[in-house]
């Protein structure tokens, strides 16, 4: 067949009865679409969940998490599926206002399925719920200290609190087994003598627990490092040179800063009972219990024991 011959016979077959063939090409295509837009397919959507919990007074706590969406499997056909939204189906409702629910099964009726659609498959299928009552308990604060304070200089005391309790609220197996408040550390670096206050935060209470405020007022003072001797000194009687006493030897402790009490010389500590200084009749024998003097400069002094027995 000539060149020509094999034009003519293409042209033929393309262009022969063209309104059939375009005719028949469309119902292929309008069949094929058909066909597969119903065949039957699935589609997973993940829903929101929304949760109406109990009201405050109640006193319930939910102490489980609850999952913030759900996945749902509908099947239909592949037209209605393409179409279909998350939004279509809604979002899951849980009512949980009456805090004793503990276990929740899903299923279809909780979702606005569509006509010629249905769910086939959810996750999770259930929903299982723990509750606790909720209470209310005062718990001391606990102010801890952090740094030093200046050399030569200490705490004195105890660090006050005010208020020295925090009313903490929430989950029963939570509060029960709280033992303290904390705040946030006292620093003392670098203080000297003096009394100093510090607004102390709260540190942020366990999960689902709330404290009735937020710091609390920390007072402490800082004072002299002291240091003490002890010495042990014979009790003179003035006034009455022949009178004895017993103990005739007493302690003296002395309390004042590292630097006064080591420059106190023992034998510079006089102690002494002073009976005509105490009124007494003097005039005849007797005896009495006299307290016991002495005057250290610069420090504190303690006798002990405080009186002795003078006899004169």
């Amino acid at each position: 067949m000539t060149l020509a011959g094999i034009r003519e016979a293409l042209r033929s077959a393309l262009l022969d009865n063209l309104g059939l063939k375009l005719l028949s090409i469309t119902f292929a295509l309008c069949l094929y679409a058909f066909i597969h837009g119903a065949e039957n397919a699935q589609r997973t959507l993940m829903l929101s969940v929304v949760s109406i919990l109990p009201p405050e007074s109640s006193n319930r706590q939910l102490m489980t998490q609850i999952p913030n969406e759900v996945a749902v499997t509908v099947r239909g056909s592949r037209t209605q599926l393409d179409d279909l939204r998350a939004e279509s189906l809604g979002t899951l409702r849980l009512d949980l206002r009456n805090g004793t629910v503990t276990h929740i099964d899903l299923d279809a009726s909780m979702f606005h399925v569509p006509a010629g659609l249905m769910v086939e498959q959810m996750y999770p299928s259930t929903i299982e719920l723990g509750w606790d009552d909720v209470v209310t308990r005062a718990i001391p604060v606990h102010v801890p200290r952090t740094g030093d304070a200046a050399q030569g200089f200490l705490v004195k005391g105890m660090i006050s609190v005010e208020p020295p309790m925090v009313s903490a609220r929430g989950p029963r197996s939570v509060v029960d087994v709280m033992q303290l408040a904390r705040t946030a550390p006292f620093d003392i670096s670098g203080l000297t003598e003096g009394t100093y206050q510090r607004q102390l935060a709260l540190d942020r209470p366990p999960k689902l627990v709330t404290y009735s405020f937020e710091s609390v007022m920390a007072t402490l003072e800082i004072g002299r490092e002291l240091a003490t001797r002890t010495f042990e000194r014979k009790v003179e009687v003035i006034g009455i040179p022949r009178a004895t006493v017993a103990p005739a030897v007493v302690q003296v402790r002395i309390t004042g800063t590292p630097e006064d009490v080591g420059a106190v010389n023992a034998d510079a500590i006089v102690v002494r009972v002073e009976p005509k200084a105490a009124n007494l009749d003097l005039n005849q024998p007797g005896s009495d219990f006299l307290d016991v003097l002495v005057d250290v400069p610069r420090v504190t002094a303690e006798v002990n024991p405080s009186k002795v027995m003078v006899k004169w």
